[in-house]
């Protein structure tokens, strides 16, 4: 086979492997009204259907911890094939069982897979590309992730409008891609990603971002920084899955299938923004995405929040996910430039966590700022200005990089 056909289907596996992640919510989001009704007698129902979608979140950000470490000592492609087989085996219990407890269980497991997943594709991401052509796969990640998105959950919003437990048929597509994973995807050299890693930061004015980076250790403050970022979007963001099929019906709209086009309009925004991820980046800093992409999600939730018509929720969430289309891509490779390949399992893991953990409160976040009427308008009103007052950290950054260069280009004349 040639080099270029490889080189394609590992690219294309990649991104097909990485779609796992978003379907790990996407397929059964349409549906978390459906089982609200199905099961009316289970105590604090509300409560407990949203954890089902939430709870995946939590394995996720637990397990990722524990995989970053094992692909950093044993290699990432192992992980990956057995993480993709078990998202068939777990993801596909709740069509088997009407037990939503079963469901429930089924659900953590479900997230130790995914957990392996993610961390070992941002790995490999970082293994196997450097410079632009990272951008450029990072933006066609999230395109995928998008896409795949809108695709499964408009799927599982279909198949849902059938019986709820249908949806779960959704997470089948992992046997499909199983030995295309097996067959394409090469375990890295990681030692030799080590130097291209050197030449890469030697190449970057890191002065310019106000990184102080160290290629053998943690990179504290874009780590910390990163991960702060990513939990408190995530919380915000979460809101939509978890809250939309409940704000529907205030609008007399009660339908899987509309909350999964619905949905689906942020994937595809989302998507549709990516794509140009690797041209915006090079004319725009990494604080200035920043700044504007938390500006445009912060917009979205407001203009969600004050909805006069249902067709306008279309709108709004389809501003959210074009904001959210340039700000993934943004923060991952952020953290990539600065993240030495020999501990890139265990700080990506960390990554992880911030975000899933973000998605496993989201829901319980939510309930006290619903309140006892379940104002969800409220909720998203909240959330966009929580994405407004997140800009004072890129601001921040803007200005001490400003003050920095300032006084670097005084002490010249000084002399």
């Amino acid at each position: 086979m040639k080099e270029k056909t490889k080189a394609f289907l590992q690219i294309a596996f990649i991104l097909l492997v990485n779609t796992l992640i978003i379907m790990a919510g996407a397929a059964i989001t349409p549906i978390i009204q459906e089982m609200k009704n199905t099961f009316p007698s289970i105590p604090n129902i509300e409560l407990v259907a949203e954890m089902v979608l939430s709870v995946t979140s939590i394995s996720i950000a637990v397990g990722a911890i524990f995989i970053g470490f094992i692909i950093d000592k044993f290699g990432r492609k192992k992980v990956l094939v057995l993480s993709t087989f078990l998202n068939a085996v777990f993801g596909t219990v709740g069509f088997y069982v009407g037990n939503i407890y079963l469901i429930l269980a089924s659900r953590i497991f479900l997230g130790f897979a995914v957990a392996g997943i993610m961390t070992s594709i941002t790995a490999l991401i970082g293994d196997f590309y450097t410079g632009e052509k990272r951008n450029q796969m990072l933006g066609l990640r999230s395109t995928f992730t998008s896409f795949g998105g809108a695709i499964f959950t408009i799927l599982g919003g279909a198949l849902g409008d059938i019986s709820w437990n249908y949806a779960f048929l959704v997470y089948f597509f992992s046997l499909l891609i199983l030995p295309g994973v097996m067959l394409f995807i090469p375990e890295p050299n990681r030692e030799s990603k080590e130097e291209e890693d050197v030449e890469e930061h030697q190449s970057i004015d890191l002065k310019a971002t106000n990184i102080e980076e160290n290629s053998n250790g943690f990179p504290m403050k874009v780590g910390l920084l990163s991960y702060f970022i990513i939990f408190i979007t995530m919380i915000t963001f979460y809101f939509l899955a978890t809250q939309l099929s409940s704000y529907f019906p205030t609008y007399g709209i009660d339908s899987e299938l509309i909350v999964g086009l619905a949905l689906g309009m942020s994937g595809l925004t989302s998507g549709i923004a990516s794509i140009f991820f690797k041209y915006v980046k090079r004319i725009l800093s990494t604080q200035w995405l920043f700044i504007i992409t938390l500006s445009i999600i912060g917009s979205g939730f407001i203009l969600l929040a004050l909805a006069p018509l249902s067709w306008v929720i279309f709108i709004a969430v389809g501003i959210i996910g074009f904001g959210w289309g340039f700000f993934m891509p943004n923060i991952q490779a952020w953290l990539l430039l600065h993240t030495p390949a020999r501990l890139r399992g265990r700080i990506i893991g960390i990554f992880v966590l911030m975000l899933y953990l973000g998605q496993f409160l989201s829901p319980i976040i939510a309930l006290p700022i619903k309140g006892s009427s379940l104002d969800i308008s409220r909720l998203f009103l909240i959330g966009g200005i929580i994405n407004f007052v997140l800009i004072v950290i890129p601001i921040a950054l803007l200005s001490v990089n400003a003050i920095q260069n300032k006084k670097s280009a005084i002490k010249p004349n000084e002399e």
